[in-house]
């Protein structure tokens, strides 16, 4: 079902104040490993996450790599997007006015992390509303695998 899935960092699959990955991510990178689908990884920050992706022993999921400082640039994403049909790339993030505003204006099909900080960040217009909407990456997991079953 889907040709790519673009992972947003910090929130989304890393605790930046304890410094730790979120509960469920191996699980959750393990089964879309699992389908050959091609992982990508966009956050803020500079060599300091990069440094922490390699620690916590995740970098070796992902094709590409990518963190900037500042705001998310639309630019960043737009070569990891599937070259068939945006909707066939899959983007999961925590904050639906930040990454998931991009994946839906660059047609990308999103999952909402609603958990940690920004759950309660609610959408301001339709641009931000994501395609799915989960409360743990445990239940991002069920949900790939639903879609998944169904896409066979």
């Amino acid at each position: 079902m889907f040709d790519t899935v673009i992972f947003d960092w910090k929130r989304t699959l890393y605790d930046p104040d304890r410094r730790v990955v979120i509960d469920g991510i191996t699980e959750l990178l393990d089964f879309i490993k699992s389908k050959n689908i091609p992982m990508i990884l966009i956050g803020k920050g500079g060599e300091d996450m990069q440094l922490e992706v390699e620690r916590l022993g995740v970098g070796k999921y992902f094709r590409h790599i990518v963190f900037a400082e500042g705001e998310k640039d639309p630019q960043s994403f737009i070569p990891h997007l599937s070259k068939d049909n945006p909707k066939k790339t899959l983007l999961i993030g925590d904050r639906v006015r930040s990454e998931l505003k991009i994946g839906k204006k660059l047609g990308a099909t999103t999952i909402w992390a609603k958990q940690g900080k920004f759950a309660k960040e609610e959408p301001e217009d339709k641009t931000q509303e994501p395609s799915y909407i989960v409360t743990s990456l445990t239940e991002c997991l069920k949900l790939l695998q639903k879609l998944q079953f169904e896409s066979n």
